[in-house]
């Protein structure tokens, strides 16, 4: 625990100014190494090539998740993905969606999300921060392993920053 308050307290006096909080104690624009110094490799923490998988997140009491924190090709954090594990009925959807909505308000926006031969159907809802943050919310409605996320995830939920969406 010492470390991790020390390693939290140097990474907040070397990240860049315009930094936007982006997930727990990430930020956009933090190196691979300030977060790997807070992510040891380990139990729970594997790295691949362009993101770093943390297991086992509380999210809600009773539900858990997969953070993905992802890099771009110069290595700085680009987007954090939380994939929701197994659940029955799709339960820890519903726990953070309402969750979601308490925080921040009704979502901007709530659609079916299209599907292909290849992806999940689903309902999306956006939510834009004031700090330039974009998330975006995704509750699983069908699949072969069914809305319910017993095999998959029920959920997901990604932030990336509002001004690097292009349209």
């Amino acid at each position: 625990m010492k470390r991790f308050v020390i390693a939290a307290l140097m990474l907040g006096a070397t990240t860049s100014a315009n930094a936007a909080p982006v997930w727990n104690n990430i930020e956009f624009g933090m190196t691979r190494a300030q977060v790997e110094a807070l992510y040891p490799k380990g139990k729970g923490v594997s790295y691949q090539s362009h993101n770093i998988e943390v297991s086992d997140i509380t999210v809600t009491g009773k539900c858990q998740a997969e953070a993905n924190i992802r890099f771009d090709d110069a290595g700085l954090v680009k987007e954090v993905m939380i994939a929701g594990n197994p659940s029955m009925g799709g339960r820890c959807s519903n726990d953070v969606l309402t969750a979601l909505s308490a925080k921040y308000g009704q979502p901007a926006n709530w659609d079916d999300a299209q599907t292909s031969i290849l992806s999940r159907e689903g309902k999306v809802a956006v939510w834009s921060r004031t700090d330039g943050v974009a998330m975006r919310f995704k509750k699983y409605t069908n699949g072969a392993f069914g809305g319910g996320g017993l095999g998959k995830a029920s959920w997901e939920l990604s932030y990336t920053k509002a001004d690097a969406i292009s349209l």
